[in-house]
């Protein structure tokens, strides 16, 4: 019974290393940046962006655990279980529980609105140049459709708070901006304010991508950051590491760019790439 037992505990050694090298990722449903039931699933830009890494490190085995988006940073900054995730917005706040990367794990635009094609003509918007929120909800008095307890920076969000005679429609609950996406498509709102990977995702879901133009803001600055960030334990320290470095080398890779480009319609894709070029020492080492 003794050499049965300590053959058996011999044998879960061997095949279980004591340090096995291993990244628990939080994901969660929120497309397109993980896609996980539709026609779409598995090509949603975050997911692409851990595939690359997981290439990069061949030495670690990644897994996947699914939180609701509510719970995503309360369980990250738990120090019992050790979790990474991507494209976290990095504040003073968090960095006393989280463990960020120096490098960008992802860049994108910053919030823009989508709006029918047939507005843009009638108010004679000029596509190719940033827009004012301020004035589409003061001059031109349009109904703008906004998720509840969602900020979308500094000035944009002070411009809503402010506009206290606009006609704004604020959706509380779970998938706020795809009903506010078929509210848009059946023009009980003339604007929608989000990211635009996410407006496009969206309105190409629903079947009328093509209605659509997004326009940039005036308000908003040009791209919006998102950094990997790790449990604030000893191995999440090391983990964010090691991720960093990885994050340097696929960076360089043109499936990285194609990654970010994925989910922008394609009037939006050149802006992106052209910020990107003047914004890529941006990232710190």
């Amino acid at each position: 019974m003794h050499y049965s037992f300590s053959y058996a505990f011999l044998s879960l050694l061997i095949s279980t290393p004591l340090h096995a090298k291993t990244i628990d990722w939080i994901v969660t449903d929120f497309a397109p940046y993980y896609i996980f039931n539709d026609r779409y699933a598995g090509t949603g830009r975050d997911e692409g962006v851990i595939g690359l890494l997981e290439q990069q490190l061949p030495d670690y085995t990644f897994t996947r655990t699914i939180f609701p988006s509510s719970r995503t940073i309360p369980e990250l900054s738990k120090p019992n279980h050790t979790y990474c995730m991507l494209s976290l917005y990095k504040s003073p706040d968090r960095e006393q529980h989280i463990s960020f990367s120096g490098q960008t794990s992802t860049v994108g635009l910053s919030p823009s609105i989508a709006i029918h094609k047939e507005l843009v003509q009638h108010l004679k918007l000029n596509t190719n140049a940033p827009v004012s929120l301020k004035t589409l909800l003061n001059k031109y008095q349009l109904t703008l459709g906004i998720s509840m307890n969602r900020s979308y920076g500094k000035t944009i969000d002070k411009v809503i708070n402010n506009s206290a005679d606009a006609s704004i429609i604020i959706r509380p609950g779970q998938d706020t901006l795809a009903s506010l996406t078929y509210m848009l498509k059946k023009k009980r709102i003339d604007v929608l304010l989000g990211y635009p990977s996410e407006h496009y995702y969206l309105a190409k879901s629903m079947g009328f991508e093509d209605e659509l133009v997004q326009l940039p803001l005036t308000e908003a600055s040009d791209l919006s950051y998102g950094y990997i960030g790790c449990t604030n334990t000893e191995l999440g320290i090391s983990q964010v590491e090691a991720l960093n470095a990885a994050l340097k080398k696929i960076k360089q890779q043109p499936a990285y760019h194609e990654v970010l480009l994925r989910w922008l319609p394609n009037n939006l894709k050149p802006l992106l790439e052209q910020r990107l070029k003047a914004n890529k020492n941006a990232s710190t080492e």
